[in-house]
């Protein structure tokens, strides 16, 4: 046993945005998304999303999502799940490291519904590990590893992804999508 910290987790390289299953992503309605060594991240005041062109019903994502930058920003960010083009419509699991709670909203022409509300100490500046499951009408999302929200919801049955950010920046990172 020694005393000494364990060494820091390795950085991807300067650029990299290690994904499958998501196909080009168009940003709407604006701010500024880039590719950095946290993965793809975006920044802007208010909501951006940089969504999928490719279509999902039943499917599995993974991705590490990160909040707050090295200048002390925080952020709040979301993934979206069968949603429309423009986002107006579909389901968006946000994390929120200023409410301090991980929730599951449903969207319908741009009207938000809260389906799940759960407190976790979500902190900016620390990488969490995202994994969401949608089969049929069930919705599951597990973070660090936990079963966090397990819903049933018919309403949306297909559509895009799409990585979000809110008031700041959000980083995702080994972002992986299947269809189940």
């Amino acid at each position: 046993m020694t005393d000494s910290a364990p060494p820091a987790a390795a950085i991807p390289a300067g650029g990299t945005f290690r994904n499958s299953g998501l196909g080009p992503l168009t940003v709407v309605p604006a701010g500024h998304w880039t590719t950095t060594g946290a993965g793809r991240t975006g920044v802007f005041d208010r909501d951006s999303t940089a969504i999928s062109r490719t279509e999902y019903g039943d499917l599995e994502l993974t991705t590490l999502v990160r909040f707050g930058g090295p200048d002390g920003t925080s952020g709040a960010g979301s993934v979206l799940l069968r949603a429309s083009a423009d986002t107006a419509d579909g389901y968006a699991v946000n994390l929120d490291p200023n409410l301090r709670t991980v929730r599951l909203f449903r969207k319908d022409g741009g009207a938000t519904t809260v389906l799940a509300d759960v407190p976790l100490l979500v902190r900016a500046g620390t990488t969490l590990p995202l994994r969401i499951r949608a089969r049929g009408s069930r919705i599951e999302v597990f973070v660090d590893g936990l079963p966090t929200i397990d819903v049933t919801d018919p309403r949306h049955a297909r559509g895009r992804i799409g990585l979000n950010v809110f008031g700041g920046r959000a980083a995702y990172q080994d972002t992986y999508v299947r269809a189940l």
